[in-house]
């Protein structure tokens, strides 16, 4: 990969985290200035910066010699991120279900269907799934609280690249949640709907913590 006309270190960061979150680079590995500016074809300012802002945003660490590696995977992590979100989404899906009007119930239902025909897929399936989550955070019109969830999202994305590779049958699973959750919108039933997504995210958790647990124990 390429930076092409951009090589500004927000423009960096984006590449780098699109790469750490996907699993392209795997936690632990370690970070090599040189090698990264000639594979991205940018100069060593700019890369300072974004690893930098990387290493801020958690998703790098310094090692006392002063290397940066990607960090690891962590279950307490797991824990402390579902339990975010479960909070917040639960919140954001109530208000939601008593104001969206149909049309943007369909395209919720829309963004589900597309899930459903990328399960053989998993990279695409969970950019899907990302969406209805960033849809409905849309939808609630709560920045701040839209900047937490992306945060807290591009994390949790980390722990999904891993998960989904070694836990296929969860793409089903999610899948019919979310279907769920948009059925409970579409009868207006708020409360119902807000409990089906903390059902949701707190399944994905288990999962999650399932899958890091067992990689854990394998070091």
């Amino acid at each position: 990969m390429r930076i092409k006309r951009q090589s500004a270190a927000e423009a960096i960061v984006v590449a780098l985290r699109a790469e750490i979150t996907s699993g392209a680079i795997p936690p632990l590995a370690r970070l090599v200035e040189a090698e990264l500016a000639q594979r991205l074809s940018v100069s060593r300012t700019p890369l300072r910066e974004a690893l930098q802002q990387l290493e801020t945003d958690g998703f790098l660490e310094r090692l006392p010699s002063g290397g940066l590696i990607v960090t690891g995977l962590d279950s307490k992590d797991v824990g402390d991120l579902f339990w975010l979100r479960a909070i917040l989404e639960k919140a954001v899906v109530e208000d939601v279900t008593r104001r969206a009007t149909e049309e943007q119930i369909d395209q919720l239902t829309a963004v589900v269907d597309r899930m459903d025909a990328m399960k053989a897929h998993p990279h695409r399936f969970l950019a899907f799934g990302r969406k209805f989550h960033e849809e409905l955070a849309d939808l609630f019109g709560n920045a701040r609280c839209r900047a937490i969830l992306e945060h807290a999202r591009l994390h949790v994305d980390r722990y999904w690249a891993v998960t989904t590779a070694r836990r296929p049958e969860r793409t089903s699973l999610a899948t019919t949640q979310h279907r769920g959750i948009v059925a409970a919108m579409r009868e207006r039933n708020a409360a119902a709907a807000g409990e089906r997504m903390k059902a949701h995210i707190l399944a994905e958790a288990e999962v999650c913590l399932e899958t890091v647990r067992a990689i854990e124990s394998e070091l």
